[in-house]
């Protein structure tokens, strides 16, 4: 399995989190007058599983939520490799480190 885990344990999340994406997509005008919608906008969310036959790097961690961006420091919610997931804090200290964490979204491999 190459994703959404980095890993083959059971999923760590507990209900009611589970491991998705949102993207934020369009509505037509006939879509917001069906839902009686004032925005034109709305965040569907996603989810999805990525397998191969022929083995790949696998990374030790991958980002499972938005990043929580402050000045000088990152958190970021990690499913890591072995089968945990938790948050992580990157700070400037952490250097190279910190940029990755900085750039990363959702689904991103750390």
């Amino acid at each position: 399995m190459l994703a959404p885990c980095p890993h083959a344990h059971a999923c760590p999340l507990e209900p009611p989190d589970w491991c998705h994406f949102a993207e934020r997509v369009a509505r037509s005008r006939l879509h917001r007058l069906a839902k009686e919608a004032e925005l034109p906008w709305e965040d569907e969310k996603f989810s999805y599983v990525a397998f191969s036959r022929t083995p790949s790097s696998t990374s030790a961690a991958r980002v499972i939520a938005r990043a929580r961006k402050g000045s000088g420091r990152v958190t970021l919610k990690l499913c890591r490799d072995d089968g945990s997931a938790r948050e992580q804090l990157f700070s400037r200290r952490d250097g190279t480190l910190f940029k990755r964490a900085w750039r990363s979204d959702w689904g991103s491999a750390l």
